[in-house]
């Protein structure tokens, strides 16, 4: 069994059909992804923990706690979140799932839609279902196209692909997603659909999906904003003639989880790159923590310091806001024994700054892209890996501009 990139173009999913509209929900550009899958198809799914969602998010959530859960069509649009919208947003929900259960002769709960774009403002649900109608898609069958299609302040289209070779058959991987901003951890932190067809459980899918999704999309910060629209799913088509998986210990789940894991962790790093207005990315490594929710902790703590992420924008070696995060993450610490490096160099030691500690190289190393700091607490053996980015004048302009 080996893994290997492909381009996306030679991503072939069998039975998977993709359609992208200009509905007019954005003044310009194409706002509307319609896929529809094979009957049968596997779902799962993980959702923002927002106490304001979505009603989109709200009708998925429902669908993916049915014992029997499969997919027919995902619905996405880009320009209108249809949240905090009250009663004519759940009726925009169930009008859409409605006209496309019809179209497409299948059960409501086989429909699921999700939504991003301006909080608040109500969504006119014939828009959608008379482009639908009319069946006059830009683009089909293009992931390129279905990633730019649900963009809204994302600089570029996110997506990626892998396939795991086996012995007797050959697994297809492909992910999209969108996401710059309004981007913190409490699901999967912005709306991301990954497809396979590998076959496969709902109910084996959903445990790959909670477990690979902790250290991925859980694990990157851009604002530390939860949106009210958050969505993940994982997709099979089911169309490999491979012995059905339904069991975790399932041998041939090896390769494949760690292929999505990889999608997960590529399509996460790309959001944090499109971070609003970001020049640089930043990973945060936590080591030697008594458990993995400290480490967590103290990674995100650091990771949302707005002084921590200016700093790093301005490339100022003030190595000491980092210090600050530690603490105002109230995790227990001692502060003799933290060690903090910025890439290869040592800074801090023995509660104290480091006696060859160099400012001239560490500002250097400030003025590269990629930026690691690595923080041991020397308080046991657990390690936790955050990515953001840094804060810039940017990032005021566009939010200030864009109403979300």
């Amino acid at each position: 069994m080996t893994k290997k990139k492909e381009p996306i173009d030679k991503i072939k999913l069998d039975g998977l059909n993709l359609r992208i509209f200009e509905s007019g929900i954005k003044k310009k550009n194409t706002d509307l992804l319609l896929i529809t899958f094979p009957k049968f198809s596997s779902v799962s799914g993980v959702f923002t923990k927002s106490k304001t969602p979505s009603y989109a998010v709200m009708d998925c959530r429902h669908k993916i706690k049915l014992k029997k859960k499969n997919i027919k069509c995902l619905l996405v649009n880009s320009g209108n979140a249809n949240a905090f919208t009250g009663i004519k947003g759940q009726i925009c929900v169930k009008t859409i799932t409605k006209f496309l259960s019809k179209k497409f002769k299948c059960n409501q709960n086989e429909i699921f839609t999700s939504s991003t774009g301006v909080i608040g403002e109500v969504m006119d649900p014939l828009k959608i279902t008379s482009c639908i109608n009319a069946n006059k898609p830009l683009f089909i069958n293009s992931f390129k196209e279905a990633a730019k299609s649900i963009m809204t302040t994302d600089t570029f289209p996110k997506y990626t692909c892998a396939k795991v070779k086996y012995k007797h058959f050959e697994a297809n991987v492909v992910g999209i997603a969108k996401g710059s901003g309004m981007i913190a951890p409490n699901m999967g932190t912005m709306l991301a659909y990954i497809f396979t067809d590998i076959n496969i459980s709902s109910s084996i899918l959903q445990k790959i999906l909670i477990k690979e999704n902790e250290k991925t999309f859980n694990s990157i910060t851009v604002d530390s904003d939860t949106s009210t629209s958050d969505t993940c799913l994982l997709i099979s088509t089911n169309k490999l003639k491979n012995k059905k998986i339904d069991k975790f210990s399932d041998k041939n789940l090896i390769g494949f989880k760690e292929c999505i894991s990889d999608i997960m962790l590529d399509l996460a790093k790309k959001i944090v790159i499109d971070g609003e207005g970001a020049k640089k990315i930043i990973k945060i490594c936590v080591e030697k923590a008594k458990s993995n929710i400290s480490a967590k902790k103290i990674a995100f703590s650091i990771a949302n310091s707005p002084l921590v992420k200016t700093a790093i924008a301005g490339e100022d070696a003030n190595w000491g806001r980092v210090i600050m995060a530690i603490g105002k993450s109230f995790e227990e610490v001692k502060q003799d024994k933290i060690k903090i490096k910025f890439g290869n160099q040592l800074v801090t030691e023995k509660g104290m700054k480091c006696s060859n500690y160099s400012e001239k190289i560490l500002t250097n190393y400030l003025k590269g892209n990629e930026i690691e700091i690595s923080i041991d607490i020397g308080m046991g053996d657990k390690t936790w890996t955050v990515y953001t980015c840094d804060l810039t004048e940017k990032y005021i302009r566009i939010n200030a501009d864009y109403r979300s």
